[in-house]
């Protein structure tokens, strides 16, 4: 699936928007990468387990692994954002970011969202061809 075909797409935890026509912020997220070529971690049961039970450290955990903060928006780029009481991802695309918001994928602005931190791949996260 393209970037641009997300745009609407339902929200439903755990679901992958090929298969089920419906993400998360971490499918909607690993989505846009994949399109740029850019690697990330598939997502384990544990992680979806800590999520359930509130436990938000496991975002900047697994986005820590992942890359290094930045402070430039640009391709590759993830955001760390905060939401009413929990964090959620979204991913820069078409200069701002595509996120979940009211319960539907959309692109918002650069400003349009409560971004607490900015991660970019480590380079070993690109796929070389």
């Amino acid at each position: 699936m393209k970037p641009h075909q997300l745009l609407g797409i339902p929200y439903r935890l755990g679901a992958e928007p090929d298969k089920h026509n419906a993400a998360d912020c971490l499918s909607l997220t690993r989505t846009v990468l994949n399109h740029y070529g850019i690697k990330s971690p598939a997502p384990t049961r544990d992680w979806y387990r800590r999520f359930r039970k509130k436990d938000q450290g496991i975002f900047k955990e697994e986005l820590s692994k992942w890359g290094m903060i930045v402070t430039t928006a640009k391709i590759g780029v993830v955001a760390l954002c905060s939401s009413k009481d929990s964090y959620a991802l979204a991913v820069y695309w078409e200069g701002g970011w595509i996120s979940f918001v009211e319960q539907e994928a959309k692109w918002s602005p650069l400003e349009g969202l409560g971004v607490q931190e900015l991660y970019y791949p480590m380079k070993q996260n690109f796929v070389t061809h």
